[in-house]
């Protein structure tokens, strides 16, 4: 951002260090597209003409108003592939209220190449490998490693059944690199392991952590964060439920370092899940005290859950409006202090074909399975609990379950409560919308 300047106008009269001292500046970065090309190849099998989807590196700069909005300020696209210099694009003049503006076109046009980037990393990167493959290889690691009576695989299976065979038929299908559906719709679809292995470079355990990573975000404290908000009350919910079980079963620390079993699973993440990384991308090989045996079992259980309910069960909504969201744009982006027209970015968008199949396919992945088990049973939709999928079968068990139940009738409450009067409401991570795991 050295060479760029933020408008005084677009920071309500601030200066940019009067933003940044204030903790008013928050930046989203796309660089898990660096070295990625251009996409469309099915392109011509799908509309009858070859078409090149521009892959171009996009950040954006994002202003905490005082009415404690979030909006963005400054875009910086760069297109990288074609050796075009980095441009960077501000909201208009007050003074230019006509939305025919080029001014106002040509900032429209640099969200949507932002929306482009984000859309990109979030459906391949957010969605795919973090809430699907991460998940597995917890999955895989337990039922190679944990007897079906373990106290922790009876702790953890309500939550890592069903992700192997979601996944064997995501990589058959929407992520096979020889047929993958993702190259239908999304620019960078067509090197989507490249993507991946941008994503993986940087990830790590801590990520998991949600206390840990919205702190490291810096966004723990921003106001009108909906998702953070949820989320936290299922990391200290789930965190509370995982210290009373494993109480029941580990009376100290050494029976935790005692049980070769379990020590096994954190190996084998370690030796098999993460292999290529020379710290184990910070995963403990082994644990030794109950503290961070429940810090690690709160992080498996949210990200293969409430993590997965917030970022795939919403998309739909989304993606059915092409301009909002544009998963490839067949133009390129503009030059520096170019104007655009309406028709231009219009020419620029999904044609229908390729705006159907996206949102086909995130309706699809929107649904819920028909085998969906949910943190809070709901009869009028017939679905079931936690207590009835969970191999718990002692009282004592039976009851921290009964006790989360609780937590979460109250949690359901409260958001119902918040939603009331609201044109739109925030439900995602309602406890009865919100699955146990990963099926879908």
């Amino acid at each position: 951002w050295s060479r760029s300047t933020v408008p005084e106008h677009a920071l309500e009269g601030k200066s940019i260090d009067a933003a940044l001292e204030g903790g008013r500046l928050f930046e989203v970065t796309c660089s898990q597209l660096e070295d990625i090309p251009h996409g469309g190849g099915f392109s011509k099998k799908l509309t009858g003409t070859k078409q090149k989807w521009y892959v171009v590196l996009a950040d954006c700069l994002l202003y905490l108003r005082d009415d404690e909005e979030l909006v963005p300020v400054l875009i910086r696209l760069e297109n990288r592939n074609d050796g075009e210099p980095e441009t960077y694009w501000t909201p208009p003049e007050p003074e230019l209220t006509s939305l025919d503006h080029p001014r106002h076109l040509t900032w429209l046009y640099a969200k949507m190449w932002f929306r482009c980037a984000d859309v990109n990393l979030y459906s391949l990167c957010t969605h795919f490998a973090r809430a699907h493959a991460t998940n597995e290889i917890f999955a895989v690691a337990c039922y190679r490693n944990l007897p079906n009576a373990h106290p922790v695989f009876r702790l953890l299976q309500p939550h890592i059944q069903g992700i192997i065979p979601v996944n064997v038929q995501a990589r058959s299908v929407l992520v096979n690199p020889g047929q993958n559906a993702f190259s239908l719709f999304l620019s960078a679809g067509d090197n989507l392991m490249s993507v991946f292995n941008n994503f993986y470079k940087d990830f790590s355990y801590e990520d998991l952590v949600l206390p840990l990573d919205f702190k490291k975000r810096g966004v723990e404290d921003l106001p009108g964060y909906l998702c953070r908000d949820d989320m936290m009350v299922y990391w200290e919910s789930i965190s509370e439920y995982v210290t009373e079980m494993l109480g029941l079963s580990y009376p100290s620390d050494d029976d935790i370092v005692q049980d070769t079993e379990l020590q096994n699973v954190f190996a084998d993440v370690v030796d098999n899940g993460f292999k290529g990384y020379s710290d184990g991308a910070g995963f403990p090989r082994e644990v030794t005290e109950r503290a961070k045996l429940v810090e690690y079992l709160t992080a498996v259980i949210v990200n293969i859950s409430v993590f997965h309910t917030a970022v795939n069960f919403q998309t739909f909504t989304s993606f059915t409006f092409p301009p909002n969201v544009p998963t490839c744009i067949s133009s390129p982006p503009p030059k520096q202090d170019e104007q655009v027209t309406m028709d231009y970015i219009l020419k620029s968008l999904p044609v229908k074909e390729i705006a159907f199949i996206a949102a086909n396919i995130s309706y699809n992945l929107g649904q819920y399975s028909p085998i969906e088990r949910f943190f809070l049973g709901s009869a009028p939709d017939d679905r079931a609990g936690i207590l009835g999928e969970n191999m718990a079968v002692s009282p004592g068990q039976e009851a921290c379950v009964r006790r989360l139940e609780d937590k979460m009738r109250a949690f359901k409450n409260k958001i119902d409560e918040r939603n009331v009067g609201k044109f739109i409401k925030y439900d995602v991570l309602s406890p009865i919308n919100t699955p146990l795991t990963t099926q879908t």
